[in-house]
C-alpha cells in the first residue's frame, strides 16, 4: 500500500504565509490587545457606579472621559492594527502564491494545455489564492476574537463548578461525530460546486472568444440556454452547500441543548441537596449561555474552512502538474546551420488509433527551403511538434546539425527556431512589444521587419505607431494584418531555421506576394520549412515533401513532381481545377 508522504493542505498554504509571519505574528499580538479589553468596560462601570465612586468623590470627574476614550482609542488602535496588518501578510501571500501558481503553469507539459480550458487556469491563478487565504484569514480573526473568550468562559466555569463543567463536556464527542458527518457532507457539495462553478467560468470564456461564430450562427440563444443551464447546476450545489452549512448550526445546538438539560438537572440537584442558591446557579447559566453564543459562532467557521480547503485541492492540482520533461543537457554554442534530419521517426498520440508518424524519414537541408504537403492528418503538424520539442518520438531519433534534439536542452532546441502558424497568438499590448516579444528593443530592426511583413504603410496610418495597443489576441486588427504582425514578430527573431504553417493563409494575394518577395532574399541563408495548402506557393521550394498517413508518399522538386504524375500531380491538378 502506498503512503502519501505529500506535506498536508496547512503546511503548503503555510509556506506562502511562513516569509511574512512576523505580520501574522503582530496581528495576533493586536487581536489579544483587543480580546484584553473586553473585560475592562464592564468593569469600568462597574467601578464607576458602586455606592464610593457614585455618591461620593472617589475620583474626580474628568478621570470619567479621561479613561473611557482612552480605552475606545486603543481599543480602535489594536482594531485598525490587527486588520491592517492581516491584509498586509495576506496580499504578500496571495502574490507569492499566484506567482507559484504562474510559474507552474509556464512549465506544464504540453499536453495540460489540451486538457486546460484557459477559464479554469484564469480562475485558478487569479481568483483562487485570494479567495483561500480570505477564508482561511477570516477563520483565523473569528478563532482570535470568539475563540479566546471561549477559552476565558472554559476557565471561568470550571472556576465556578467544575462538576457542572466536566458534564458540559460530556456531549462534546457526539457533537463532533455530528458536526463530522455534516462536515463530510458540505465538503463533497463544495466540490461539486466549485467544480460546476469552473465549467460557468469556462461557458462565458467560449462565448468571449466566439462571439464572430455566435453570431454569425445566431446562436445568441442557444448559447444563453448553454450559460442558464450551467448556472443553474451551480446554484443547484451552491444550494445544497449552503444547506449543509445552515445544518451544521442547528444541529449543534441541538447536542448543546442536551447538555444544557442534563447541566441544569444537575445544578437543580445539587441546589436542593447542598442548599447552593440561586445566584450562584443564575451566574453559571448565564456564562454558559455566554460560551454556547461564542461557541455558535465558531461552529460557522467549518463552512468556511471546508469551502477555501476544495479551493486549494484544486490550486495545488495546478502546482502539482507535471511540468514538462527536459532531459537534455547540451547547449547549442551559437546559431544553427539548420540541418535537420528525421531517421524512422514514429509518433502515436495517446487514445489515437493510428500513428501520427510511421517510421517517417526525411530531410531539411541547411539554407535550403523545404515544403511540406498532404491532406489533413497527414502527420505535417506533427512533425513540427516534434521539431520544437513539444513531444517526443516513440522510436527514431531527429538530429539537428548532427547532434540529437532529445541531448539539447529545451530552450537551446527552441532559440534555433521562429514559428508563424495559421493558429495566430498576440498579446494585448503594444505593436512593438509584439514584435520585439521577450527581446532586447531595437528601433531600426523594428521598420525592417515591419517593412518586410509589409505592415509599415498602415502602422504608420496609426495616431500612436509601434505603440498602438492590438487587443485581447490581436483583436483590433484584421485577419490578414494580425498575420503579418506574427510574421513580422518571427522575422524579428531572426533565428536560423524558420518555420511557415500555413502562414500566409489570411493575406490578399498582392500582400502574399509582398511576403514570398521579402522571404525570398533569406533563401540560402536561412533553413525554411513550409507546410501550405496552396500550392503555388511553394513552387520554388528546393524540396517538396507530400506526406500521407504519417509517411512519405514522394520527394522532388516542383517540376520532378510533375514529372512523376504522381500524387502531388494529382494535387496541382485538383487546385488548378478548383480555381
Amino acid at each position: 500500500m502506498s503512503i502519501d508522504t505529500r506535506p498536508s493542505l496547512a503546511r503548503r498554504l503555510g509556506q506562502y504565509v511562513y516569509p511574512y509571519r512576523w505580520g501574522a505574528v503582530l496581528t495576533v499580538v493586536a487581536y489579544l490587545c483587543l480580546a484584553g479589553t473586553e473585560w475592562l468596560l464592564p468593569k469600568l462601570i462597574s467601578y464607576a457606579f458602586d455606592d464610593e465612586g457614585f455618591t461620593k468623590d472617589a475620583y474626580p470627574l474628568w478621570m470619567v472621559p479621561v479613561v473611557l476614550i482612552g480605552l475606545y482609542a486603543v481599543r480602535g488602535a489594536s482594531s485598525f492594527a490587527g486588520q491592517y496588518l492581516f491584509h498586509w501578510t495576506q496580499t504578500r501571500s496571495v502574490l507569492d502564491f499566484r506567482t507559484a501558481l504562474v510559474s507552474s503553469l509556464l512549465r506544464l507539459d504540453a499536453q495540460a494545455y489540451t486538457r486546460m480550458q484557459p477559464g479554469t487556469a484564469v480562475t485558478k491563478v487569479v481568483n483562487d489564492p485570494q479567495q483561500i487565504l480570505q477564508l482561511t484569514g477570516d477563520v483565523g480573526i473569528a478563532l482570535l476574537r470568539d475563540g479566546l473568550a471561549a477559552v476565558g468562559f472554559i476557565v471561568y466555569l470550571f472556576y465556578l463548578n467544575w462538576q457542572l463543567t466536566l458534564m458540559a463536556l460530556v456531549v462534546t464527542p457526539v457533537m463532533a461525530l455530528v458536526m463530522r458527518k455534516v462536515n463530510q457532507r458540505m465538503r463533497q457539495m463544495s466540490t461539486r460546486s466549485y467544480d460546476s462553478q469552473l465549467v460557468l467560468v469556462n461557458k462565458v470564456d467560449d462565448i468571449t472568444r466566439a462571439w464572430r461564430v455566435v453570431r454569425q450562427f445566431g446562436a445568441a440563444d442557444f448559447e444563453r440556454q448553454r450559460f442558464i443551464d450551467a448556472a443553474l447546476e451551480v446554484r443547484r450545489y451552491n444550494l445544497k452547500a449552503a444547506a449543509a452549512s445552515a445544518l451544521a448550526q442547528p444541529v449543534s445546538q441541538l447536542v448543546a441543548s442536551v447538555g444544557l438539560s442534563l447541566i441544569i438537572c444537575l445544578a437543580l440537584w445539587q441546589a436542593r441537596s447542598e442548599g447552593t442558591g440561586v445566584q450562584h446557579f443564575v451566574t453559571y447559566v448565564a456564562a454558559l449561555l455566554l460560551l454556547l453564543s461564542k461557541l455558535r459562532h465558531l461552529s460557522d467557521l467549518s463552512s468556511q474552512l471546508t469551502r477555501a480547503s476544495v479551493i486549494a485541492k484544486s490550486c495545488l492540482e495546478l502546482l502539482d502538474a507535471p511540468p514538462e520533461v527536459d532531459t537534455g543537457t547540451q547547449e547549442l554554442p551559437g546559431p544553427a546551420r539548420g540541418d535537420i534530419v528525421m531517421e524512422a521517426v514514429s509518433l502515436t498520440y495517446p487514445g489515437a488509433s493510428r500513428p501520427a508518424l510511421d517510421g517517417l524519414t526525411l530531410a531539411f537541408g541547411a539554407g535550403r527551403t523545404t515544403a511540406l504537403v498532404g491532406a489533413s492528418g497527414a502527420g505535417k503538424s506533427s512533425i513540427i511538434h516534434l521539431l520544437l520539442g513539444f513531444g517526443r518520438p516513440d522510436a527514431g531519433h531527429i538530429r539537428l546539425d548532427g547532434a540529437d534534439i532529445e541531448l539539447l536542452t529545451r530552450a537551446s532546441l527552441r532559440r534555433q527556431f521562429a514559428v508563424v502558424s495559421q493558429d495566430i497568438v498576440l498579446f494585448d499590448d503594444a505593436i512593438a512589444a509584439n514584435i520585439a516579444y521577450a527581446q532586447p528593443r531595437d528601433e531600426a530592426k523594428l521598420e525592417q521587419v515591419l517593412r518586410a511583413a509589409h505592415l509599415w504603410d498602415f502602422v504608420q496610418t496609426l495616431p500612436e505607431g509601434v505603440e498602438t495597443v492590438v487587443g485581447a489576441n490581436g483583436s483590433k486588427l484584421s485577419g490578414g494584418q494580425r498575420q503579418r504582425l506574427a510574421i513580422a514578430r518571427a522575422l524579428y527573431k531572426d533565428a536560423p531555421i524558420w518555420i511557415f504553417d500555413e502562414a500566409t493563409s489570411a493575406l490578399d494575394t498582392e500582400s502574399e506576394r509582398a511576403v514570398q518577395q521579402a522571404l525570398s532574399q533569406w533563401s540560402g541563408r536561412k533553413t525554411l520549412i513550409v507546410i501550405a495548402h496552396r500550392l503555388s506557393t511553394i513552387r520554388d521550394a528546393d524540396a517538396i515533401h507530400v506526406l500521407g498517413a504519417g509517411k512519405l508518399v514522394e520527394t522532388g522538386t516542383h517540376a520532378e513532381l510533375i514529372a512523376q504524375d504522381g500524387a502531388y500531380a494529382a494535387m496541382v491538378r485538383a487546385q488548378a481545377g478548383e480555381a
